[in-house]
């Protein structure tokens, strides 16, 4: 596929996503939140279990281990190195988006509702990494499916489906907005699905 092609299906996809989080922000993230807020004191355990400390955690050692591999072996067979490569997408994806996008955007996550509803507006430049956008989680997940996708492409459906269930969770769970996972994913599949471009080009050259 040339590159202007790519080019213009990304814009086309920046153009949905922006329309997708501007909907949400509008009509649907404050009632899906409200609606599942009961769930926010419910899932402490998964929470704990599926914090981003334990998934980043979990893709360093993966990274180390096939590092170690790699130097032990001197070669690594193709679906570990797509593994290294997702895992590396998918932690520069999350870093970028928690120290960069977070406090440029600074919305705050649904919990607020239960102190009231808020003005329900971006506090640009006063986030930190614990603000909802876009959802770090979702980021992560979808750097990280991207490029295993596109590197391995046998992978999606297994992939798509914990993408899906992630990315509900999210939402149920009350964690996030709607919106925040819609941008969560534009940004994880972009980081992701360029990482293993780059990746092809370096392999191809």
């Amino acid at each position: 596929m040339a590159t202007g092609r790519r080019f213009r299906i990304w814009c086309a996809f920046l153009v949905t996503t922006l329309i997708g989080v501007a909907i949400c922000i509008h009509w649907v993230d404050i009632p899906v939140a409200l609606a599942f807020l009961q769930n926010a004191n419910r899932f402490k355990g998964l929470e704990a279990g599926f914090g981003s400390t334990v998934l980043v955690g979990g893709e360093m050692a993966v990274i180390i281990g096939l590092a170690i591999g790699r130097i032990v072996r001197g070669a690594l067979p193709e679906f570990a190195k797509a593994l290294f490569v997702a895992c590396c997408a998918s932690l520069s994806a999350y870093v970028a988006n928690d120290h960069v996008l977070k406090v440029i955007f600074g919305r705050r996550t649904p919990p607020v509702l239960f102190e009231g509803i808020p003005a329900h507006v971006f506090h640009f430049f006063q986030g930190d990494q614990h603000s909802s956008f876009p959802s770090g989680h979702m980021v992560l997940a979808a750097a990280f499916a991207a490029a295993m996708i596109r590197l391995q492409p046998r992978t999606w459906p297994f992939l798509a489906v914990l993408l899906c269930i992630g990315a509900g969770a999210l939402i149920v769970g009350d964690w996030h907005f709607v919106g925040d996972v819609i941008a969560g994913a534009f940004v994880g599949l972009t980081a992701g699905w360029l990482a293993a471009e780059l990746w092809l080009e370096h392999v191809h050259s």
